[in-house]
């Protein structure tokens, strides 16, 4: 019974971590993407607090953002209009509107690098390419960036659209016709587009953007292979320890069955058709109190 108890806690401690990956797994939540663009303009703000209209600025981050680069600039909004702006590797077009209008804008500017994929995910594809993308904030208001309502949206004029472009890409020749552009909406949406010109997407607002091609069945297959090894080492380390138990558990067996063979041993008498142990027969005699005898 002891045993049993043994291998069963064994066993649940074993599927602890498999059954917390689990949970995770199930949970497909990402952090809040709009609370960490918030935070990165109001950081900006905080390193710059007068900037030069036109001007950029890298702004270094803490030690847990690590491998995220980011650039600030604001901007008279009437410049956007007559020139557009080049804002590092996004291309805004001339004669863009800033609704609703303001005077001045805020662009924060982002590449995500090694973390991309840890705030953005796609389904059965992989990243070929950085998350980078920028946020436009009203330059006029100096308060918190997710108290001052919503932020000024770009509208493009007739066909226009923003370039997004990406450093140079390595991909294996097969996967260069399965390219595809990918924008991660406000509210989580994705959406995808074609690579109509090498290294570069197209879109029509800010936003977060990537080039992403479908995962390779291999790498499923290595997944599940990694599993099922996973798997038959547990189920392989519990039958050792439950062969163990089993030994364990009959030696002591053999010892209590051994032990009363090593006591000290007793005659036997018959009664009736059954051989009985009996002790020695010994009679104790009376002792009077006194040596006096009548």
């Amino acid at each position: 019974m002891e045993s049993r108890n043994i291998i069963w806690g064994i066993f649940c401690i074993s599927l602890t971590p498999f059954l917390i990956r689990g949970t995770l797994a199930k949970d497909d939540s990402k952090p809040d993407t709009s609370s960490l663009n918030n935070f990165l303009h109001d950081h900006a703000r905080e390193v710059v607090k007068f900037p030069q209209l036109g001007k950029f600025y890298d702004i270094s981050l803490k030690s847990n953002y690590s491998g995220i680069k980011i650039s600030y600039i604001q901007i008279r909004t009437p410049s956007i209009w007559t020139r557009g702006i080049n804002v590092r590797a996004v291309h805004i077009p001339p004669k863009t509107r800033i609704l609703p209008f303001v005077r001045r804008l805020d662009i924060v500017y982002q590449d995500l690098g090694n973390l991309s994929s840890y705030y953005y995910n796609v389904p059965n594809y992989r990243f070929v390419t950085p998350v980078i993308g920028f946020a436009t904030y009203n330059g006029e208001d100096n308060s918190p960036s997710n108290s001052s309502g919503p932020p000024p949206n770009i509208c493009l004029e007739g066909n226009n659209t923003i370039m997004i472009q990406f450093p140079d890409i390595s991909v294996k020749k097969k996967e260069n016709s399965t390219m595809r552009c990918v924008a991660f909406g406000a509210n989580g949406d994705i959406q995808f587009s074609n690579v109509t010109v090498p290294n570069k997407c197209l879109a029509r607002g800010h936003g977060q953007f990537s080039i992403v091609v479908p995962k390779s069945k291999k790498s499923s297959k290595k997944g599940l292979a990694i599993g099922l090894g996973v798997g038959f080492g547990i189920l392989t380390l519990l039958l050792v320890i439950l062969l163990m138990c089993r030994i364990a558990r009959n030696k002591e067996l053999e010892y209590m069955q051994n032990e009363p063979e090593k006591s000290e041993n007793l005659d036997t008498a018959w009664v009736g058709s059954s051989k009985l142990p009996a002790a020695e027969w010994s009679r104790n005699f009376e002792i009077p109190e006194n040596d006096y005898i009548p």
